[in-house]
């Protein structure tokens, strides 16, 4: 056969393929692709939550500027994705609006892996029915739906990453843990320690709430205790107190 018409047949082969399904692996399941577009609708759902929250807080009746400030203080991961959420947190930007920029970035991930021989089939995204109460101002409502929604993503990876487990695509289970999981649970821990901290001061409207907020305020924004819900950041420590105990009794055995 001449090359020329041997070329011709390979092209003739390969045009008549779903490309597709050359790219698609055998564990990337229809169950599971689904299951990643429903998690995609759960990202976007938080994050139109997280907008109107976002807005709300920017009211002058409201005018929680400590709240505003609140950030989740980046985790030591490695690699491109831990590099990728630092510069996506580095702008001045309000607790709910860093919140729905992550969710936004979430989703937006998944899109690309959906990629690899799925398909991305957006859905209705209901509007969400919160609402910053502002006589009295009461953060408490607003914090308490925050956490039910970091929880309930919380509980949709688990669901995700066991089905990604199950059908053996450890590809994505690995990425999931690495990317999402571990940052999801410490954002749950640091919202339920905010809910306890808004319900504790809030037995005094008005005072507590303004010291809470003041507090946030010192700290940029940033929880004083939030380091304390990272064990990456309490094993970093406890490495450097050991490293300096070495080096202090090596110092003194040479005395």
């Amino acid at each position: 056969m001449a090359p020329t018409e041997d070329a011709a047949r390979i092209i003739s082969e390969v045009s008549a393929k779903n490309i597709d399904d050359c790219v698609r692996v055998s564990s990337f399941t229809h169950e599971l692709e689904e299951s990643i577009r429903g998690h995609i609708h759960e990202e976007l759902t938080s994050w139109l939550f997280f907008r109107k929250l976002a807005a709300d807080c920017s009211r002058a009746n409201i005018a929680l500027h400590g709240f505003a400030l609140y950030v989740y203080l980046p985790s030591n991961t490695s690699g491109l994705a831990g590099q990728h959420r630092v510069d996506v947190f580095a702008d001045d930007d309000s607790l709910w609006e860093r919140s729905a920029i992550e969710s936004l970035a979430d989703a937006h991930w998944l899109e690309k892996y959906l990629q690899r021989g799925g398909r991305c089939k957006p859905t209705d995204i209901e509007a969400p029915k919160i609402e910053f109460s502002d006589n009295p101002v009461e953060p408490v409502g607003p914090v308490r739906e925050a956490l039910a929604v970091e929880k309930r993503i919380l509980e949709d990876l688990e669901r995700l990453m066991a089905l990604a487990n199950k059908v053996g695509n450890y590809s994505l289970a690995a990425m999931l843990d690495k990317r999402f999981l571990c940052k999801q649970t410490r954002h749950v821990k640091d919202l339920a320690d905010l809910l306890q901290q808004v319900v504790r001061v809030s037995k005094q409207p008005g005072l507590g709430i303004f010291h809470l907020d003041r507090e946030l305020r010192c700290h940029d924004g940033c929880l004083p205790w939030g380091k304390s819900n990272d064990p990456e950041m309490i094993d970093c420590a406890l490495q450097s107190i050991c490293t300096t105990l070495g080096k202090e009794e090596k110092l003194l055995g040479n005395c």
